[in-house]
């Protein structure tokens, strides 16, 4: 638990490109076309860093930093490191738990819905494409003494609903918002107290309460998560902007997952991909301590925050018949929003 971590233990490794003679051997072709893993095969899944290419096993993921890199003691105090377990486990080998032939007939019906949609509606047609964050243990590692209450939360941009779930593990009520109709469509299926097709956070607070909710508190949500929308929107500093607006300003919490390096785009209706209208000061190559630094100084603390906590993590893609998961770095930041935003962020217009 984060309450009894004295000092944090900064670890990081770093990923090479892994040559395929020099990986544990995967199961044997029949294990995998019957989607029957062996007690081993965890240990040896091949997983794939979709930025770079690099190939290694679960191992190999990274959860730590180089605390010497910060420049910020702020960053370097608040660092808390997790740790790969039981959950992370279960979703890294639930690829392997369906057949080839289920891979491939799902990749070949993507193929064809993203002619006329994009891969997040495809996805959520097909129930492809889970994601995770962080498990329920790390989620309370992450809210262990924060003082947040544990009534409502907001999780906006929630995708298909699977992290929202181990959020909602932790906390009475969620609401939960998606741009997406396909992913709606999904979040609804699993119950969640309320769910809202909206791009945008204005004003969700006092649609919530509008629907009959009044037991959300008129001044905010307990906990309000963003889990890598920022690299995803047109205008990071106005969604910032929201979600401060909706946290309680007293006791709440912001948690925000960045994948880092920081290579944001905007994802159209019709699946092509652009550039959003606002550019942030992060750089999109170089250290993970580098990348969160950055988004720290420019972005966030001036859109008036304060770090109470910060972790580290592997944003995991489900896999498929090709590798075992697909892997980007995120940087988790547990924020309280500050009185007043303290300066203008430093983004530019991207043109």
């Amino acid at each position: 638990r984060a309450a009894a971590i004295a000092k944090p233990q900064f670890r990081a490794r770093i990923h090479v490109r892994t040559n395929a003679l020099s990986m544990p051997r995967e199961d044997g072709a029949l294990r995998r076309v019957l989607g029957w893993p062996s007690a081993g095969a965890l240990e040896r899944l091949p997983i794939i860093c979709a930025h770079c290419d690099a190939v290694f096993t679960p191992s190999d993921l990274d959860y730590g930093c180089l605390g010497g890199r910060f420049t910020s003691d702020a960053l370097r105090d608040a660092f808390v490191p997790l740790e790969r377990d039981d959950e992370t486990n279960e979703f890294l080998i639930s690829s392997r738990k369906k057949s080839t032939w289920t891979h491939e007939r799902r990749a070949r019906r993507c193929t064809e819905l993203r002619r006329t949609m994009s891969l997040t509606e495809a996805n959520a047609v097909i129930g492809r494409g889970k994601m995770f964050v962080f498990s329920e243990s790390h989620v309370e590692v992450l809210l262990a003494g924060t003082g947040c209450g544990r009534e409502w939360a907001l999780d906006v941009g929630a995708g298909c609903g699977d992290v929202t779930s181990r959020l909602a593990a932790k906390v009475d009520k969620v609401c939960a918002t998606e741009s997406s109709p396909g992913m709606v469509a999904r979040l609804r299926e699993k119950n969640f107290k309320v769910v809202l097709e909206s791009d945008t956070v204005e004003g969700v607070v006092e649609r919530v309460r509008e629907m009959g909710h009044e037991d959300l508190p008129s001044d905010g949500f307990d906990v309000v998560s963003a889990l890598n929308l920022v690299d995803r929107v047109d205008a990071p500093t106005a969604l910032l902007r929201d979600l401060r607006a909706a946290v309680n300003k007293t006791t709440g919490v912001v948690i925000l997952a960045i994948v880092v390096p920081f290579r944001p785009f905007v994802e159209r209706a019709d699946g092509t991909r652009g550039k959003p209208s606002e550019f942030v000061d992060a750089p999109s190559s170089g250290s993970w301590e580098t990348g969160v630094e950055s988004l720290w100084t420019n972005l966030i603390k001036p859109s008036g925050f304060d770090l109470l906590k910060l972790s580290r993590v592997p944003y995991i893609s489900e896999g498929d018949h090709k590798f075992g998961a697909y892997v980007l770095d995120d940087a988790v930041f547990v924020l309280r929003p500050t009185q007043e935003p303290s300066e203008v962020p430093k983004v530019n217009d991207s043109t």
